[in-house]
């Protein structure tokens, strides 16, 4: 899911969210071997369209769900764009383009629903990469009214067996952009980090496998010092998941 352009005047265009994506499906297909076929390709998607493809709060019955083989597919979701927390609910939530980033509890896609639907799935593994942050903040200024100081943590469900979740930041913290590579800053080290750069000194074992804890180092030595550098700001990447689950193998390793 890459989505750039939010409809209303105030809303900031996440401006390489579609860049995002496309570089993110170049490695489905070219280096996890993903058919075409398999990928839902969203841009600029509206609630009703996540909701489709991950289900809701209602049922976990979407698309993703309709396509799986149940203890055979391994799911990898991948989402730029907007992310808000919920004043009300104390909930993170990732935006739609058509949604209010002032009343995320009505039309935004709360990120615990999405665990909790991709739980659910009983797939083989199920891995999720958020580059989009829970601060009400943006490289372009504040998204909601009133959100200064407020912190949100995206629960996860009580079953996360296969679950892996790797998101751009933590806490209060900004999501930030490379614009010279103009991807999110998140998206450029962690595609780094999966083509191989994870496994190699200072962050692997160069065993050929990219493991989570690998990709970690990477992102908290390069990522957020990239951040600090650029920007003069703290952003360090939320990761959950098991340590030694192997994201991509090279070289038959």
């Amino acid at each position: 899911i890459g989505n750039k352009s939010y409809s209303g005047d105030r809303i900031p265009d996440v401006d390489y969210a579609r860049r995002d994506a496309d570089a993110f499906k170049r490695y489905l297909t070219d280096v996890l071997g993903y058919r075409e076929g398999n990928i839902i390709d969203l841009r600029d998607a509206t609630q009703a369209k996540m909701e489709a493809a991950l289900g809701n709060e209602r049922t976990h019955e979407g698309t993703i769900w309709q396509w799986i083989r149940p203890g055979e597919s391994d799911v990898t979701v991948f989402y730029s764009g907007h992310g808000v927390p919920g004043l009300k609910s104390k909930r993170g939530y990732l935006l739609p383009v058509d949604a209010d980033p002032n009343k995320p509890e009505i039309n935004g896609f709360p990120v615990d629903t999405l665990y909790r639907n991709l739980s659910k799935l009983l797939a083989r593994s199920v891995t999720v990469y958020l580059d989009a942050c829970f601060s009400g903040d943006s490289p372009k200024g504040m998204l909601i009214e009133s959100a200064s100081g407020m912190t949100v943590t995206p629960r996860m469900p009580e079953n996360t067996k296969g679950l892996v979740v790797l998101t751009a930041a933590q806490g209060g913290q900004v999501a930030s952009w490379d614009k010279k590579k103009q991807h999110g800053l998140f998206t450029q080290y962690l595609l780094e980090a999966l083509y191989g750069n994870a496994d190699k000194e200072k962050y692997g074992d160069g065993d050929g496998k990219v493991t989570l804890k690998e990709v970690k180092n990477y992102l908290d030595r390069e990522m957020t010092y990239a951040a600090r550098r650029e920007y003069g700001r703290i952003q360090q990447a939320t990761v959950k998941g098991k340590k030694d689950m192997v994201l991509v193998a090279f070289d038959g390793g």
